[in-house]
């Protein structure tokens, strides 16, 4: 059995552990979806142009459909591994790939508009390493570009450890649990149960927790302009449709939009 957990090996590890079978794993997420209410951010908020920076890209799901709807796409990723994953997509060529630590983001260009996907701000542990992201997608940003990112929100993190899911298949038998977390009292944790086998005689056993954190709006308002960056709005995500604006305990998510001065 492996136990993977973010507390005593990095994100990259288990990322780059689970990378080869994500894509089967998250085959029911509507990508197409998902980058159709970024774009429709983007349009709405406006951006100055079309270079594309996307943060903690993963298997490249989005960027490819970034890249396939005419921006410029570079697309970066703590695990190699996943980035390897999306380089061999179709499509991927168009895209723009690199290695990086979204705390510690390099000088990659200069981009109109940065977006993240999936939330991959909440794995980020407090206030200091969300900050520090922020303030390296606003050093990346020109003058007037956009930056928008999604979040939990708090009434996601309280129903979380309530919820149960069971993938059952000939050679792959999953739970993935919600639970409380074991850091962050707002905060929740994920639970990953995967047991394979080749025989259907010996099983597999991998689990996994991950840990997630909670950054209520007022905590990333402030963190917005200490990173040089202008709050535009706070939208919602409510039974998959966009709201005006979020509500912290009936939404799923929020989607947060800030410019870049200039």
């Amino acid at each position: 059995m492996t136990d993977l957990r973010a507390t005593d090996r990095s994100v990259q590890a288990i990322y780059d552990s689970i990378a080869g079978t994500y894509d089967h794993v998250t085959r029911r997420n509507d990508y197409d979806r998902w980058v159709a209410l970024y774009l429709g951010l983007i349009e709405r908020h406006g951006a100055p142009g079309r270079r594309l920076l996307d943060v903690g890209a993963g298997t490249g799901q989005a960027a490819v459909r970034f890249a396939q709807a005419g921006y410029r796409v570079t697309a970066v990723d703590v695990s190699p591994e996943m980035l390897r994953q999306a380089r061999a997509k179709p499509g991927a060529g168009q895209v723009r790939f690199v290695v990086a630590d979204v705390r510690e983001l390099p000088d990659l260009g200069r981009f109109d508009v940065a977006v993240t996907l999936g939330e991959p701000f909440i794995y980020l542990r407090d206030e200091q390493e969300l900050s520090a992201a922020l303030r390296g997608v606003s050093a990346l940003l020109t003058p007037g570009g956009l930056v928008v990112f999604d979040l939990g929100t708090a009434g996601f993190h309280r129903r979380h450890p309530s919820r149960v899911v069971v993938e059952d298949g000939e050679d792959e038998f999953a739970v993935v649990r919600g639970a409380s977390s074991r850091r962050d009292p707002h905060g929740s944790d994920y639970l990953i149960d995967r047991f394979t086998t080749d025989d259907g005689i010996t099983w597999r056993r991998f689990r996994q927790r991950h840990e997630f954190s909670y950054f209520a709006p007022e905590v990333v308002g402030r963190l917005l302009g200490e990173a040089g960056l202008t709050h535009l709005a706070t939208h919602g995500l409510h039974l998959g449709e966009l709201v005006e604006e979020a509500d912290e305990e009936l939404h799923r998510k929020s989607f947060v939009v800030a410019r870049k001065p200039g």
